[in-house]
C-alpha cells in the first residue's frame, strides 16, 4: 500500500507558498493538501 505524505504549507509570501508547492509536489510521495497565509488560516484548514 502506497501512502502519500500530506503537507499543509503556511507562509505569508505567495511566492514562497507557490514555490514550495511546486517543489514538494515534484516528489511522488508528497501531496500538498492546502496552503495558507498565516497560522490562523492554516488552523481553519485542519
Amino acid at each position: 500500500m502506497n501512502h502519500k505524505i500530506s503537507v499543509l504549507i503556511i507562509d505569508d509570501s505567495a511566492f514562497m507558498r507557490k514555490s514550495l508547492s511546486i517543489m514538494l509536489e515534484s516528489d511522488p510521495d508528497i501531496k500538498v493538501v492546502g496552503t495558507a497565509r498565516n497560522g490562523l488560516e492554516g488552523l481553519d484548514l485542519v
